[in-house]
């Protein structure tokens, strides 16, 4: 499932790296998603706007365990002020 969403904190203390998000499409409140440092580590770089894909690994009847597959940078919170400022 491929999803806008706020990247509001963003942690690489453990062997996985994990971000608290909000989605701006659907309203799923606020969740946290794990993702490959070696492979996302340079992209999750701030908090702002991302695309991710996800998947959920979570068996039947657990609670969902999202996993990021996929993901591009769409920007910072910095950087989507200065943009906004420049128009």
């Amino acid at each position: 499932m491929k999803e806008i969403v706020v990247v509001l904190a963003i942690s690489t203390k453990k062997e996985r790296g994990w971000i608290r998000v909000s989605t701006v499409t659907d309203c799923w409140s606020d969740l946290g998603m794990h993702f490959d440092k070696s492979k996302f580590g340079a992209v999750f770089s701030a908090p702002g706007l991302y695309e991710v894909e996800v998947v959920n690994n979570a068996l039947f009847g657990q609670n969902a365990q999202y996993e990021v597959t996929q993901c591009r940078k769409i920007g910072s919170f910095a950087e989507l002020v200065e943009m906004a400022k420049i128009k």
